[in-house]
């Protein structure tokens, strides 16, 4: 019963910081490449027209440019 405590309160405890965490830290919808590489991140291109960022903290957003 004891595990069971636990378990829902670290759960819940982290649905709580990721939710703190993605309206206090909310990402662009699109960075430069050069926010990109110096958040962290390296660009990726997956199509002539799509660049998209990779690690660091812009990791997943659109790069424009």
């Amino acid at each position: 019963m004891r595990r069971i405590a636990v378990a829902v309160s670290a759960a819940l405890l982290g649905i709580s910081l990721a939710g703190l965490a993605g309206t206090a830290m909310a990402a662009p919808a699109d960075v430069t490449a050069n926010q990109c590489m110096l958040g962290g991140g390296r660009v990726v291109v997956i199509s002539p027209t799509l660049k998209v960022c990779v690690g660091g903290i812009f990791d997943g957003q659109k790069v424009s440019g």
